[in-house]
């Protein structure tokens, strides 16, 4: 996993991986803040993006998950978001729901090892197919409305 902001990535860039570094790039050169919530190309092979604006609600009403096909960048563009994250293979996890096939996602049951972080506009994490997420918790504020970026990378690109 990987945590940051997009002023330490464009300071930075050289520390992160390549395909991290084109698809924040490319965000950077879109009006986010204006575009409508739903699923958008960007302009280079194996990656797309997500617009979302969900509601954060107590962590207990969410389910960990992880992917295997994708890497994902969080970006919170407004609201504060609050994720838990594990180390697939490290915390005795469980999974409850298997839909790798069908939609590169499983679900598990919460990971004993699962540690919180908060995201404020501008942060990002990238969460690698080892790491159980969960996001869309709430912070100790309550509920919010969030608006957030999902990029999605397939793992090829970060294969030499």
């Amino acid at each position: 996993m990987i945590l940051s902001d997009l002023s330490s990535w464009q300071d930075r860039r050289g520390y992160f991986p390549a395909p991290v570094n084109t698809a924040l790039a490319a965000l950077a050169g879109l009006d986010l803040a204006s575009m409508a919530a739903g699923k958008y190309p960007l302009d280079h092979e194996g990656m797309f993006f997500m617009i979302q604006t969900p509601l954060t609600a107590p962590a207990g009403q969410h389910r960990p998950e992880a992917h295997v096909e994708h890497v994902d960048i969080q970006l919170v563009l407004s609201g504060t978001e609050r994720y838990g994250v594990a180390r697939r293979g490290q915390s005795g996890e469980s999974v409850i729901e298997n839909l790798w096939d069908k939609h590169d996602i499983a679900f598990f049951a919460p990971p004993a090892n699962e540690a919180f972080f908060d995201l404020g506009p501008g942060m990002f994490a990238v969460f690698f197919p080892d790491d159980i997420h969960r996001p869309c918790c709430q912070t100790q504020n309550g509920p919010e409305h969030v608006r957030k970026v999902v990029v999605k990378i397939h793992r090829s690109l970060f294969e030499l």
